[in-house]
């Protein structure tokens, strides 16, 4: 299917997808060439405090280099994606209502996180194109 023919609801949760991916990538190379100064500020200093900040930004940006390829899959309706796409959305909306850091930034995981689970679960649109094919 071409991406113009693409349910819209696809086409945004891909957008979601690459956004939260995008800034994920950000966040994650904040973490692993600031992570000396991450590890001073939060307390843990030395070399075991920043390896420790270094390895959640390798992970923050592994994950978020998937999220960048689900939403890429995701446009060629790639059932997978969708899953491993909202597998990400709904442990960001429990890791949103667990922030209690930034009550703005955990507002804006949840409701982006939102908008993507309701598009390719519960949209009809798109619930019909990952359908599995009738014999």
């Amino acid at each position: 299917m071409q991406p113009m023919t693409l349910p819209s609801g696809v086409r945004t949760a891909r957008l979601i997808a690459y956004v939260q991916g995008v800034l994920g990538v950000l966040n994650g190379a904040l973490l692993i060439f600031g992570g000396a100064a991450y590890a001073t500020v939060g307390g843990v200093g030395g070399a075991g405090g920043t390896a420790l900040y270094v390895a959640i930004g390798v992970l923050v940006l592994a994950i978020s280099v998937l999220l960048i390829w689900a939403g890429r899959l995701l446009g060629r309706l790639s059932r997978p994606a969708r899953l491993g796409i909202l597998a990400f959305e709904y442990a960001s909306i429990v890791l949103g209502l667990l922030s209690y850091a930034d009550p703005l930034q955990a507002a804006l995981r949840i409701v982006l996180a939102v908008v993507a689970i309701y598009y390719l679960q519960f949209d009809s649109r798109t619930r019909a194109v990952f359908a599995p094919p009738t014999a």
